[in-house]
């Protein structure tokens, strides 16, 4: 007699774009990124990684001419995302987790000093955070923030498939900041948020 063959569950994948996001109105990169994206791309890309092309470049803050953040998606799972501050550009490149940080939030980096830093000018440095969450253009900002933290900086990006993605920046010194217990950063109807700091 043969033993039975218990079929085994199927395991539901996410489901993932193949294809590259692209940035949606003032995001996307035009002639007057130019200076910021060759400062941006001076450096050598993450092992695995390599430069966008220009149109799948999301511009989420433009600070002057050479100064800025940026971030792309070439496809529904990987990410990178990059900081440009005095000619030093630094990047993290990888996949978003499986699990969801939070309801509608796809990934929530830890902040990064926003510049190298030494006793001279440490106490300039400011923490940038790094966020996308899913869906589309609906604006995050800050509910009872502590004082000195910065403005919430975003971007959107649309996959071929309809799907979008906002990209979020935030900021606040790296020094002396008191956070308020219940300062947080939500979106417009209040049906996504997070803590600051996570």
């Amino acid at each position: 007699m043969k033993p039975s063959i218990v079929p085994r569950p199927k395991v539901e994948q996410r489901p993932y774009d193949r294809m590259p996001a692209r940035p949606l109105g003032e995001a996307a990169a035009g002639a007057r990124d130019r200076p910021f994206l060759r400062t941006a791309f001076a450096l050598h890309m993450p092992p695995g990684h390599e430069v966008p092309p220009v149109d799948e470049v999301v511009v989420i803050r433009r600070m002057d001419g050479k100064n800025g953040e940026l971030a792309w998606m070439s496809d529904g799972r990987t990410f990178c995302y990059g900081k440009v501050r005095e000619g030093y550009s630094s990047y993290t490149c990888d996949q978003l987790p499986e699990k969801a940080p939070a309801p509608g939030l796809l990934l929530m980096l830890p902040g990064e000093s926003d510049r190298v830093t030494s006793e001279d000018n440490a106490a300039e440095a400011r923490s940038v955070h790094f966020v996308i969450a899913e869906g589309g253009p609906q604006r995050f900002d800050h509910v009872k923030p502590g004082k000195g933290m910065g403005p919430v900086h975003q971007a959107v990006a649309r996959f071929p498939s309809g799907r979008m993605v906002t990209f979020l920046t935030y900021d606040y010194p790296e020094r002396g900041y008191e956070f308020a217990p219940e300062a947080e950063i939500c979106r417009r109807d209040q049906k996504v948020c997070f803590p600051i700091p996570y």
